[in-house]
């Protein structure tokens, strides 16, 4: 047993007494200890962001890790041009094999139907992990579609929210009418209560996003650390006490209407009519507690109380109570929000005034990252990666041809293609054989037509419908003098197809549901008033033919005008001879008038039109109407023309 305990104890004083070989072991323990730190920082230092500074190292959860990230930009009005993109945009992204899409906004928003695609889009989109990036301002419509990621990041400074549906008029932008607000706020409501559930949002803070009239305080779960955001009934539950009032954290709307539990709540009662116990403060068993009268403090009753289904919709506010059953249809998702309980009370601490209802609210950037709406500050597409711990970051934009067809379906941009369109057609059948005139007006029917086409805003019926309407027209001016039947069918036809461009193929037609009753109206008056504008310039045309310097030259000058008269302007300088050319004169064709061409009369040559069918060159015509800057002609019932036919021949040839 000696020698055991002897040689134990010489190991022992051997290590003991030998301190290098001490430290050496203590100095291999650390180094084993920091390499990885050392190797994370190598890593982090082969691959510096485009600023030339290498990201900070952070925990990226597994269900956001993306090698691919495809950015999807998103600026300005959102309208149908901004869905087709967006979508196609998507739909790139899948098939290029993305793990992640981010949707950069910045936008104040634009039109429902629109805004509610784009959602939908997204939503169900293979690629599952979406982020929206707001950069750096979501307002009503891009605060829904921000809403429907399933993150949000955002720029500082950065604004979101506000997302209170209006319309314009004629008397300008105005709220919502009570048929309005049946029609649009249900789909609304719908969408951000959704978003709410599958992405973890507050549901009544969302609805105050898109709706006035919603009073909230915040209340802290003591247990899990949770932030949620209870109405005044839901206050009452917990607390037993009057809300506390004051300045609301999101800052009031001056003027906007208040919510509907304080403008429905009674006046506070004069000192001198309160009961004894009211005025003494001491309880009484004859006077029951005003707060177990009042069904707002019931757990079981008002707004926000218990539903026996949870994928129904729960709205924050009274004026949302008959709004419930249909925005309830489009929610199959169960909701996340606590019910409270009289049970609950003490759990639920530091209650904060919120929002007093005046208004749609609008969050910072400070506040939606508070409020457990933004996951991270993003600024440049550095970080955005490192967000993502990518690999590649990829940004897609418009196309030129989406930039332009959106430009050239603007209302004002197709007012003016109507307007030239008209007038080059009115100056072309003014003075047939002139080119230009034509070509600007068939060049202004190509730009009518081409982008609807594109974007299947346009079939072949409303080509067909345009088309037949200029050939009636032209029958009628040129072919048919007067104006009867081809011309009512030419000016119906005409009206008809134009109309037909501004609403989109799938609605239904000139009389189909949904949003063609607003595209119809926006054609009409679109039409209408560009109409009265060329009808005014056509006017002013006619009177000023002559005068106008580009049309002026069109007009067949006296050779006393040319340029190589050395006494052109001074013979331009006297006035103008009176007319030389009446109806009943006689003269011959000085071209084939097919139906359009020349003539001479009484030696002067003007523009001519065949009253009927087709006259050769060099027969003989008999003036018989007006029209425009031509003379109607016809072959003369006395086949004399005045003067000597052969000298009006050859001059005719030379």
């Amino acid at each position: 047993m000696e020698p055991d305990r002897l040689s134990a104890g010489t190991l022992n004083t051997g290590m003991a007494g030998w301190p290098p070989l001490r430290r050496a072991l203590s100095l291999l323990c650390a180094l084993i200890a920091i390499a990885p730190v050392f190797a994370q920082t190598a890593s982090s230092s082969d691959s510096p962001d485009e600023g030339g500074t290498a990201p900070a190292a952070q925990s990226i959860p597994a269900s956001r890790q993306a090698d691919r990230v495809v950015v999807i930009t998103l600026e300005g009005e959102i309208d149908q041009w901004t869905e087709r993109s967006v979508k196609r945009r998507i739909e790139q992204a899948e098939q290029s094999g993305a793990d992640a899409v981010v949707i950069e906004i910045d936008s104040p928003g634009g039109e429902v139907g629109a805004v509610l695609e784009i959602c939908n889009a997204i939503k169900g989109s293979s690629v599952t992990n979406t982020v929206a990036w707001v950069h750096p301002d979501a307002y009503s419509g891009g605060a829904i579609i921000a809403l429907a990621c399933g993150e949000i990041v955002t720029t500082s400074p950065a604004s979101m929210g506000d997302a209170f549906p209006i319309t314009f008029g004629p008397q300008g932008v105005r709220g919502l009418s009570p048929d309005e607000r049946t029609k649009f706020l249900p789909p609304l409501l719908t969408e951000v209560a959704d978003s709410a559930r599958r992405n973890g949002y507050d549901e009544f803070l969302v609805q105050a996003m898109v709706v006035d009239g919603i009073e909230l305080w915040s209340v802290t779960d003591s247990e899990t650390g949770e932030r949620w955001f209870i109405n005044e009934r839901e206050y009452r539950v917990l607390f037993e006490d009057e809300p506390p009032r004051g300045k609301p954290v999101l800052t009031s709307v001056t003027g906007g209407r208040a919510s509907e539990q304080a403008a429905s709540r009674p006046e506070p009662q004069p000192q001198s009519e309160r009961t004894g116990s009211e005025e003494t403060g001491e309880d009484s068993a004859d006077a029951p507690s005003t707060q177990r009268d009042d069904p707002i403090a019931s757990e079981s009753s008002g707004v926000g109380a218990p539903s026996e289904d949870p994928t129904s919709f729960t709205p924050a506010s009274p004026g949302l109570a008959d709004l419930s059953d249909s925005a309830s249809e489009g929610l199959t998702s169960r909701s996340t929000r606590p019910t409270f309980r009289d049970a609950d009370r003490g759990r639920y601490v530091d209650p904060v005034y919120i929002a007093d209802g005046t208004g749609p609210i609008v969050l910072r950037d400070d506040q939606m990252l508070a409020f457990g709406f933004t996951s991270a500050i993003i600024e440049n597409d550095a970080e955005l990666k490192a967000f993502f711990g990518a690999k590649e970051l990829v940004r897609t934009e418009p196309t030129w041809s989406e930039v332009m067809v959106k430009a050239m379906m603007h209302p004002v941009v197709r007012g003016v293609l109507i307007v030239v369109l008209l007038v080059g057609l009115f100056i072309e059948m003014s003075s047939p054989g002139v080119v230009v005139p034509g070509a600007v007006a068939g060049a202004a029917l190509v730009g009518l037509l081409a982008p609807p086409m594109l974007v299947g805003m346009a079939g072949w019926w409303e080509v067909v419908a345009i088309a037949g309407g200029i050939a009636c027209l032209l029958i009628e001016l040129l072919v048919i003098p007067g104006f009867g039947v081809f011309g009512v069918l030419g000016l119906v036809s005409l009206f008809v197809g134009m109309v037909g461009t501004f609403i989109p193929d799938g609605t239904g037609g000139l009389f189909g549901p949904g949003d063609a009753g607003d595209d119809l109206f926006g054609g009409v008056a679109t039409i209408l008033l560009s109409t009265t504008t060329a009808g005014i310039a056509i006017y002013f045309i006619a009177r000023h033919f002559g005068s106008i310097p580009l049309l002026g030259r069109l007009i067949l000058q006296d050779a006393s005008s040319s340029d190589d008269n050395p006494d052109a302007d001074l013979l331009a300088m006297r006035p103008a001879p009176e007319e030389r050319v009446g109806v009943g004169d006689q003269g011959v064709a000085a071209s084939d008038l097919r139906p359009s061409g020349r003539a001479k009369i009484n030696g002067e040559i003007v523009d001519a039109i065949a009253e009927r069918g087709y006259i050769e060159d060099g027969d003989p015509v008999e003036v018989v109407a007006r029209r425009g800057f031509s003379w109607v002609v016809r072959p003369p019932r006395t086949s004399r023309p005045s003067g000597d036919l052969g000298e009006i021949q050859e001059n005719a040839d030379s």
